[in-house]
């Protein structure tokens, strides 16, 4: 059940991605599959419930006739006011900042390949604002699931930041962070 939510929330997160007309057009606009990859291992570290309540918003967004990454995209480029305000949202960025934190320490060439920037650009670059505009297009009830599924991780002392790469890179065809971070550091001593 988990892999055919996450299947149809790929799929219209997709159909949405395609159509987004951002200041800056992200790579993966016309790479379906490292779309998927990426956000695949995303998702992964979610709950079955989590999907299917974002999977509802998705869908309540399709019959409104909006499209939710579109709008992620705006609110990056500071288009649109903003789309939320659950309190929820800047404690949910805080907790994944210590995540990110924590990830560009352990794997700092692999972080700045494969993650947003924590330096303060004042635009969707920012890992904070990019998050904090995802996070702004999702219903308060995907919020809270959202939030739970951090605090049962943070409960077990796991980052679901690292948990999400490991599956990326897994996906890329290396064993784990420390080979990837590996290959890529010395990829980067090469050059």
């Amino acid at each position: 059940m988990k892999s055919e939510l996450l299947d149809q929330v790929l799929a219209m997160e997709w159909q949405m991605f395609v159509r987004v007309k951002s200041a800056h057009r992200a790579s993966c606009q016309s790479a379906p599959d490292n779309f998927k990859m990426i956000r695949s291992s995303l998702f992964e570290t979610w709950t079955e419930e989590m999907l299917a309540s974002y999977l509802d918003d998705l869908k309540q967004a399709a019959d409104d006739q909006r499209n939710l990454l579109m709008e992620k995209y705006a609110r990056m480029d500071n288009l649109i006011p903003p789309l939320s305000d659950n309190p929820l949202i800047p404690i949910i960025v805080a907790i994944e900042n210590v995540w990110q934190d924590e990830l560009q320490h352990n794997f700092p060439a692999l972080y700045q390949r494969c993650c947003r920037s924590m330096a303060q650009t004042g635009d969707g670059k920012n890992f904070s604002i990019y998050l904090g505009c995802e996070l702004e297009t999702y219903g308060d009830h995907t919020l809270e699931l959202y939030y739970e599924n951090l605090n049962a991780a943070l409960e077990q002392d796991r980052n679901l930041a690292i948990e999400a790469l490991q599956r990326l890179v897994h996906k890329n065809g290396y064993r784990d962070l420390a080979h990837a971070e590996q290959e890529l550091s010395r990829l980067c001593d090469v050059h």
